[in-house]
């Protein structure tokens, strides 16, 4: 019994988290109450949000683990699948601009999320260190094997980092922008500077 409300727990948090995910994006982060939030689930009462989350900081900072987590692991995996270290660094940028193409709400949320609300204890609404992280191995990797120039490891994961979140301004700009072509030109940009 244990296991399955376990389970009802899980699923009905979730539900309560994508909801929350679209409301922000559509409406914007001031307008995400739990009112709507409830309604846009498909919720009989805002307070079965409030049985499932604490409060609305620690919805949020549900939302935002969850999104950064699988932005993370389908980037990671991508990587890992890579076939030589050279490889790595393109599947690195095309596999989180495809994940931003592919995961257009979430990363509005992200975005309302940054510009308006601070997670609790901390001064910024998330961390992005971990989605750097399969670069940084990257990097580590291809300077031990000689494939990429000497290079400082922090400063080009962060100006990478960087580039491929640009894809969504690219995207706000030009809904229609083709992803695997900016994901093509960031690669051919990087490519040319650090590889040996």
């Amino acid at each position: 019994m244990r296991t399955t409300h376990s389970f009802t727990t899980q699923a009905r948090r979730a539900q309560i988290v994508e909801a929350t995910v679209r409301v922000i994006a559509r409406e914007g982060l001031p307008k995400a109450s739990f009112g709507r939030i409830a309604a846009e689930a498909g919720l009989s009462s805002p307070g079965m949000i409030s049985y499932h989350f604490a409060d609305k900081d620690e919805l949020l900072t549900v939302l935002c683990d969850t999104i950064l987590q699988g932005c993370v692991t389908s980037v990671d995996a991508a990587v890992s699948a890579a076939d030589g270290l050279a490889a790595g660094l393109t599947a690195y940028v095309v596999a989180f601009i495809r994940w931003q193409d592919g995961h257009r709400e979430e990363v509005i949320a992200l975005w309302q999320l940054a510009a308006g609300w601070r997670r609790p204890g901390a001064q910024l609404a998330f961390d992005e260190a971990p989605l750097a992280e399969p670069l940084r191995a990257v990097l580590r990797d291809g300077q031990a094997a000689g494939v990429l120039r000497p290079l400082n490891e922090e400063w080009v994961a962060q100006t990478v980092l960087c580039a491929v979140k640009g894809y969504q301004q690219a995207l706000h700009d030009d809904p229609d922008v083709d992803a695997d072509a900016f994901a093509q030109t960031l690669v051919a940009v990087f490519a040319e500077g650090l590889l040996v």
